[in-house]
């Protein structure tokens, strides 16, 4: 399944073959670590998103791989005129974007089940928005103790939850 799925994602045969390979040893390494919870998905899920990420990194790394053939595969693939390669960088870029949003939308669907909409908005108008403490406080009806309370309370959560996340959001 796994080769099929790069096959149609237009790689080559041998890329195919090395990249579900690479999929099959990092499913292993994440199983014998315990990075698999099936609490929180479907085993055919979370393969399938290190299959993704195998194909997005073999991409973005353009490097030609060696098939079992010992030859150089991806030749023809890395040999792009240079307006393909601008349109692949843009496209890159996008999909950047769209991870880092998709990451941002899951930790901001994590934190209102944590906080209180309330504090989640004291923190986004001090922090993202910027404004002072006086205008947020009157804005939201709150002192501005509570208001400096509650954008401590979300950035200190922030902090401590982030980089886990964002390292098993990677995986």
């Amino acid at each position: 399944m796994l080769k099929r799925y790069f096959r149609k994602s237009n790689c080559s045969e041998h890329i195919a073959t090395d990249l579900a390979q690479d999929t099959i040893q990092k499913v292993a390494e994440g199983l014998c670590q315990g990075r698999f919870e099936r609490d929180k998905g479907r085993l055919r899920d979370w393969i399938g998103g290190i299959a993704r990420n195998v194909l997005y990194n073999h991409r973005r790394k353009g490097r030609p791989m060696t098939g079992a053939d010992g030859l150089r595969t991806g030749f023809w693939e890395s040999r792009e005129d240079p307006a393909a390669a601008d349109e692949v960088l843009a496209a890159d870029e996008r999909f950047d974007a769209i991870w880092v949003r998709a990451r941002l939308s899951a930790l901001i669907r994590l934190a209102s089940k944590t906080f209180e909409l309330r504090d989640l908005r004291c923190y986004f108008l001090v922090e993202i928005r910027k404004l002072p403490i006086k205008v947020v406080a009157q804005r939201t009806g709150l002192s501005e103790t509570a208001v400096y309370q509650k954008r401590r309370k979300v950035a200190a959560w922030l902090l401590a939850i982030g980089p886990r996340f964002i390292s098993r959001w990677e995986q």
